[in-house]
């Protein structure tokens, strides 16, 4: 009889034991105050973890609860690998999991499929049964949509691998978490996943900021970042795992299903939120909400909503919310709405999506306005660099004008908006003009005396909301004259933006697969600044999500959403990229925990 190419479980040593341990909490004070937990409550889980024959000390529940939890994942993993032994002998089979209904990347796949052999040659030569004999086992293993190659073998056999592994750590590591509590548990076999609002592991692990901080420098300098390339900051909306659902953002920011989606908190804190302000009037900003934050964030301005009474409300938090400073390129959302309010004041009728802009002179092509929005936030380069197609939206109001117009909204009196942003606008005498209606509706004016880019984060803030929520908010208080029909195209060219520190904390939280439908629009900023002798990052954003991890009793999820604008600074870029990564990471992990309202 022939030796089985596929591994047994390996086995688990007792300082596997105890680094399987040690990895389910932030640091070894959280290890070691759960180990003497387990001392004290270990009559209640010894049975359960074959523990009843040791003694009860603390050490001993770290490596014996580790070594449980290592053994079942192993266990879980070969099990898959016994059913695909029938599959190479050629037998039809059944799986012993169901497919993953959200997969893991093909790569992570194929290294799963390889890990249950003995060798990377075995696993190679192997494949080909599981190919010759593809009918008797792929659509078990949910690879009926997949054509009959090697490749696709190793991913649809590997993705069961990943996926009983996951479940077997998920399962025992909440009998783990019970059993600290104290609880009961006769077998951890009949722990079933996590029950509403239980926390998944990343998302408590991740309060161990410096770790999450040393996590992103660590990317960024395997992806060569230097101060003239930071990698995070400009990693591309072509990385971000949301880049196809864009398109779905303005549907998403419209719903109003508020039976189905619940607010933060429920208002447990009704006097933290207010309604949204009026006009040219200030919020209430509570200035010491942010101390949390690391200190190299300078400036931030975070507005949460609550769409628990059918009617938004809002809460403010700030740091130097209302310092007027220089922040960079995430102001060029400013100019773009002034645009679109004035094309709609004009013109109501008008999508700025059936517009073109041309230039008066002819010496430029016209060009499709969502297309020009597109290359400000995403800097595609695909017509003109960012800073002179942003210049050019500043081209159809005086400085004085738009200054003023900026004022009029926030209500903050304090901020100069008349700079430019280092190079001549793309076209100096532009027109905007619908395709649909054959006019013009917006044609450019004086410029106006010059001056400087000096707003706050609080001003940012307050218009990334007004774009984001304008479907929520009464109409005293939105956008003077803008319409959603052309506001949505903005929302659709925000969700481009080069910066994807959002992405990256949602991956960092482990809550990719916890979240619905899910709006993240953003705009970056980032400068060396002479006079300040440092360098300075800018990141404007508004997110909003289905929370499952917060489900209601009738299980739908809560509508969480927040905007925010942190303006950090630091002489060295790169700390200061994975800074700004990392403090995005502790405002989201603190809504989705309620912590921060």
């Amino acid at each position: 009889m022939s030796t089985s190419p596929i591994l047994e479980p390996r086995t688990i040593s007792n300082s596997d034991g105890l680094n399987e341990f040690n990895s389910l909490f932030n640091n070894d004070a959280a290890a070691a105050d759960a180990a003497l937990k387990l001392k004290v409550y270990w009559q209640r889980w010894a049975t359960a973890f074959d523990a009843q024959s040791f003694e009860p000390t603390e050490n001993n529940a770290k490596i014996l609860i580790g070594k449980k939890l290592a053994l079942e994942v192993e266990k879980a993993k070969f099990k898959v690998g016994e059913t695909l032994k029938l599959a190479l002998a050629g037998e039809t089979v059944q799986p012993l999991v169901t497919p993953a209904k959200n997969p893991v990347s093909n790569e992570e796949a194929v290294a799963a499929f390889y890990s249950i052999f003995k060798s990377k040659e075995i696993a190679d030569k192997e494949v080909n049964k599981l190919v010759a004999n593809w009918e008797k086992w792929a659509i078990a293993f949910g690879g009926q949509f997949f054509a009959a190659a090697n490749y696709n073998a190793q991913v649809v056999a590997g993705r069961i691998i990943v996926k009983a592994m996951n479940d077997a750590r998920t399962k025992v590591t909440n009998a783990i978490m019970q059993a600290i509590a104290g609880k009961q548990i006769p077998s951890f076999s009949k722990i079933e996943n996590p029950q509403v609002n239980q926390l998944p592991i990343q998302l408590e692990q991740a309060k161990d900021r410096l770790k999450i901080y040393k996590k992103f420098m660590t990317i960024a300098l395997n992806k060569g970042a230097t101060k003239d390339k930071l990698a995070l900051l400009y990693q591309g909306v072509q990385t971000s795992p949301y880049k196809d659902q864009i398109k779905d953002y303005p549907q998403r920011l419209s719903t109003k299903d508020y039976q189905q989606l619940r607010a933060v908190k429920e208002l447990e804190t009704p006097e933290k939120f207010s309604s949204y302000p009026q006009l040219g009037k200030l919020p209430k900003i509570d200035e010491k909400g942010l101390d949390f934050l690391h200190e190299d964030i300078q400036e931030a301005c975070i507005c949460v909503a609550n769409f628990g009474t059918g009617n938004l409300l809002t809460y403010w938090l700030g740091r130097n919310a209302l310092t007027k400073g220089q922040f960079w390129s995430a102001t060029k959302i400013l100019p773009v709405l002034n645009v679109v309010s004035r094309v709609n004041a004009n013109s109501p009728n008008t999508d700025v999506d059936d517009c073109v802009i041309r230039d008066r002179d002819r010496r430029k092509r016209d060009v499709p306005f969502y297309e020009i929005v597109w290359d400000v936030i995403s800097y595609g380069d695909r017509i003109a660099s960012s800073n002179s197609l942003a210049a050019m939206f500043k081209r159809f109001e005086t400085r004085q004008g738009l200054e003023n117009w900026v004022k009029k909204i926030t209500g903050n009196k304090n901020l100069e908006f008349r700079g430019r942003y280092g190079e001549p606008p793309y076209i100096d005498r532009p027109e905007i003009y619908d395709l649909k209606q054959k006019k013009v509706v917006l044609s450019n004016t004086s410029e106006g005396t010059p001056g400087e880019n000096l707003v706050t984060a609080y001003d940012l803030t307050r218009c990334i909301t007004m774009l984001g929520w304008h479907q929520h908010l009464p109409l005293e208080v939105k956008l003077p004259n803008a319409r959603w029909h052309s506001l949505e195209s903005i929302v659709r060219a925000m969700g481009t933006d080069a910066c994807r520190y959002t992405d990256l904390a949602i991956q960092q939280l482990g809550i990719d697969k916890l979240i619905r439908s899910p709006v993240i629009i953003s705009k970056l900023g980032n400068g060396n600044s002479d006079s300040r002798n440092r360098y300075e990052i800018a990141y404007v954003m508004l997110i909003q999500l289905g929370d499952e991890l917060s489900q209601t009793a009738n299980n739908s999820p809560k509508l969480k959403s927040l905007a925010l604008t942190l303006r950090g600074a630091s002489k060295n870029a790169v700390q200061l990229d994975s800074r700004m990564a990392a403090e995005v990471t502790e405002i989201l992990r603190r809504v989705l925990t309620d912590e921060l309202v």
